[in-house]
C-alpha cells in the first residue's frame, strides 16, 4: 500500500495511505473487446508481466511472515498515473491451521485462470451456450474449491500452450500436487514466459 509514516504528538506511529486512482484488473480485462485468440496473443503477455510483479509482491510479504489474506482480481488496481498494478484490501489478521500462505496461493491461481481465459469460465455457461468443449470437461478439470469453474482451459482454448495449462492445473481438482510457495509458482511462470 502506498503512503508514508509520521509520528503524532505522543510519538505514536501513524500510517497515512495514498489513494490509488485506477480501475480494478478484473474490470480492465473484462472490458477488453476482442476474441480470445487475439486477446491471448496481443494483450495477455503484458498483463501477465504485470501480474508476475504482483506475485513477487506477495512473495515479499510471505518471505517476511505476512500474507495478503484476500486475493481477488478486483483487489488489484491499475494505477492510472503510471500503469502499475497495485494490491489493495489486505486482510492479514487471521489464523490458518496449515500453510498460512495457502489461501493467498489459491487466490493467485484463481486470478491467473481468469487472466488466461479473460473471464471466469463457468460450467453452467458452457452448457447454456452449448460450447463444443463442454462435453470433454470432467471433474478433474474443475477448480479445486469452486466446482462450477473450469481450470483446464486447454480443452476450451486449444491455442493455450501445454506449459501454461500445466501451471493452471495445479489449482484443479485433478492436481497431483499444489504450489506450496509463491517462489514455485513464479518459477513455473518464468519458465513459460521465457519459452513463449
Amino acid at each position: 500500500m502506498h503512503g508514508f509514516s509520521v509520528r503524532d504528538h505522543e510519538n505514536n506511529l501513524i500510517r497515512i495511505l495514498d489513494f490509488v486512482k485506477g480501475k480494478p484488473l478484473s474490470t480492465y480485462v473484462g472490458n477488453i473487446g476482442m476474441d480470445h485468440e487475439a486477446y491471448y496473443h496481443e494483450r495477455f503477455p503484458d498483463i501477465q508481466d504485470h501480474f508476475i510483479e504482483c506475485i513477487k509482491a506477495i512473495r515479499f510479504l510471505h518471505e517476511n511472515g505476512e500474507k495478503h489474506g484476500d486475493i481477488h482480481s478486483d483487489h488489484i488496481l491499475i494505477d492510472q498515473e503510471d500503469g502499475c498494478y497495485r494490491w489493495i484490501d489486505l486482510d492479514s489478521n487471521y489464523r490458518h491451521r496449515e500453510n498460512i500462505y495457502g489461501y493467498d496461493l489459491f487466490g493467485l491461481g484463481n486470478i491467473l485462470v481468469f487472466l488466461v481465459a479473460r473471464e471466469e469460465v463457468l460450467v453452467s455457461e458452457l452448457k447454456r451456450i452449448r460450447s463444443p468443449g463442454f462435453r470433454s470437461i470432467t471433474e478433474e478439470d474443475l477448480n479445486l474449491v469452486f466446482s462450477h469453474q473450469v481450470v483446464n482451459l486447454k480443452k476450451l482454448y486449444p491455442s493455450i500452450p501445454k506449459s501454461l495449462n500445466r501451471v493452471l492445473m495445479h489449482f484443479s481438482r485433478g492436481a497431483k500436487w499444489f504450489y506450496e510457495s509463491t517462489a514455485l509458482l513464479l518459477e513455473d511462470l518464468g519458465e513459460f514466459r521465457d519459452t513463449h
